[in-house]
């Protein structure tokens, strides 16, 4: 047997439980404010503007209860059934929000100061450190009753602080298991990069069983003055599963920061992403790929969020829908008062594989200070009838020549996470993918 439960059982909606003892007062503090302000916030209906298009018949809180504990007895075996780097400077695991492995880390980044370990066990640690940069981005595009959700019901997630001045030359690798029928997990990613420091992080999100269940994730990212920092998150879990993940970046002056999400898994998916530049030349890209096939519905919110002159934000997001599936994009920019010489850009491209697919895109410009240079599309097109018989005549079947186009049409992106270890994961699980959906 692979996993052992422990059979206790407490529904997702009850009070949570007490944070730990030995965790510090501003925390449990948090945790209590975030429970009552979750009581007091109503539940996204459809009419709300920023849940437009959205299927909220199939968000279903029913039945939901905070995953068991289990007991892991094959670490191994469940790593070997992910894709993950062939190197790293370090590894968490966990399965239900719960830690089941020691952490690792190369020795020669600790000794540098660098903090890679369980929140749980960083909060006693490093308390003042977490509470700088803990949940400081209000949630501003929909989601606040999830995000209070979220962290009145933390269990565990990571600390990763990369110090001033100290470069990983590899990522580290973060795994999350989510395992039982109707499990719920809230797994939190809190990434600090320190002036002039760079660092690079690969984030798995996945089911080990095919039955229902719930992720509400939330990732923190801040980058210091003149740091580099490139974070990657894969989620494949179940097609019965549910999903909302907020991710917020802070780019300081000069610092440069990139994201990539890839979405594979899941019947619902909600994904909020805020990208602040909050110092004078800061950089961010945002990049994403989903596929979703079947009856999926894939719904991302963004804002590029341009405080300071002279910074550049860049969102490039590759959908490939197959079957039934819908997705939704909705997208700002906004350009602050003295954000002079901004520098921004806004895609969003739909490839459409069916007749009954659906993409709903909703591009926006808020432009407030002058000498500004911004941009923003969308498009939604079928696969093109010239490549395809191009393809064709070179002997390459009608189903695989699709293939390729839609590889090609994704790689784009892919190819612009800039890290060749990193890119060869994010092809391998969209190889997985496409060669599935092309044999059913």
């Amino acid at each position: 047997m692979l996993l052992e439960e422990n059979p206790s059982v407490r529904s997702f909606l009850d009070s949570p439980e007490e944070a730990g003892e030995d965790l510090p007062d501003w925390y449990k503090n948090s945790r209590r404010d975030a429970w009552m302000t979750f009581q007091e916030i109503d539940w996204p209906k459809r009419s709300d503007e920023a849940w437009r298009f959205a299927n909220l018949k199939k968000l279903s809180h029913e039945n939901l209860y905070d995953a068991k504990e289990v007991e892991c007895k094959d670490i191994d075996r469940l790593v070997a059934s992910s894709l993950s780097l062939e190197e790293n400077a370090g590894q968490i695991f966990f399965v239900n929000d719960r830690v089941i492995k020691s952490p690792s880390l190369d020795e020669e980044f600790s000794k540098k100061g660098v903090i890679f370990k369980p929140l749980s066990q960083a909060l006693i640690e490093h308390s003042e450190l977490v509470q700088n940069y803990f949940m400081t981005q209000d949630p501003c595009l929909g989601s606040a009753k999830y995000a209070a959700l979220h962290r009145a019901r933390l269990r565990n997630g990571f600390f990763f602080y990369v110090p001033d001045g100290v470069s990983l030359t590899v990522p580290v690798e973060v795994f999350h298991w989510v395992s039982g029928n109707s499990a719920s997990i809230f797994p939190h990613s809190l990434i600090v990069a320190g002036s002039g420091s760079s660092a690079m992080v690969a984030e798995y999100v996945t089911s080990i069983d095919d039955e229902i269940s719930f992720c509400c994730g939330v990732s923190d990212i801040h980058g210091e003055e003149n740091s580099e920092l490139i974070y990657l998150r894969a989620q494949n879990l179940s097609e019965e599963a549910q999903s909302i993940h907020l991710l917020s970046t802070r780019a300081g002056l000069n610092s440069k920061l990139k994201t990539f999400n890839l979405d594979l898994g899941c019947e619902w998916v909600r994904n909020e992403s805020v990208s602040r530049l909050v110092g004078e030349g800061a950089s961010s890209e945002i990049l994403a790929v989903s596929v979703p096939e079947k009856s999926q519905e894939f719904d991302m919110r963004t804002l590029q969020l341009h405080e300071q002159p002279n910074t550049s934000s860049n969102l490039l997001y590759k959908n490939t829908l197959y079957d039934d599936s819908k997705t939704i994009f909705a997208g700002m920019i906004v350009v602050e008062d003295e954000a002079h010489h901004t520098d921004a850009y806004q895609t969003c491209r739909n490839l459409l594989m069916s007749d009954t697919c659906e993409a709903n895109s909703m591009p926006g410009l808020e432009i407030k200070a002058d000498q500004v240079k911004c941009s923003h599309g969308a498009t939604s097109n079928p696969v093109s009838e010239d490549e395809l018989f191009y393809l064709q005549t070179r002997g390459i079947k009608e189903p695989a020549a699709r293939q390729l186009l839609t590889f090609g049409f994704v790689k784009e992106a892919v190819d612009r996470i800039g890290n060749d270890s990193l890119e060869e994961v994010v092809l391998g699980k969209l190889g997985r993918r496409f060669n599935r959906i092309g044999t059913r």
